[in-house]
């Protein structure tokens, strides 16, 4: 029997919502433990409400957000076992 593993952050039907804007509509993905992962897209597509879910300074309206299959709806961002990037330290901070 192969041994499952536990994703280190999952998003399952995460959905986060501003009066009339949808942030971010029900969205699922898995990171897995020690992967490099980057959220591209343009500006105002979700890349950093999905940040800020993940680093729980925001809360979901729909879904759950696990951390090594952990629930963490509720835990504040000081109890979650997660780093930060700066988003002005780009890819490329020499190309301008």
């Amino acid at each position: 029997m192969a041994q499952e593993t536990i994703p280190a952050v999952r998003f399952a039907a995460v959905g986060r919502y501003f009066a009339e804007v949808r942030a971010i509509d029900r969205i699922s993905f898995e990171i897995a433990d020690g992967e490099f992962f980057s959220l591209l897209g343009p500006s105002g597509s979700g890349k950093t409400t999905c940040l800020r879910l993940i680093a729980g300074f925001e809360q979901p309206d729909v879904g759950a957000i696990e951390i090594h299959g952990i629930n963490v709806a509720g835990v504040p961002p000081y109890q979650r076992d997660v780093n930060t990037v700066f988003q002005d330290y780009a890819l490329f901070p020499h190309m301008t």
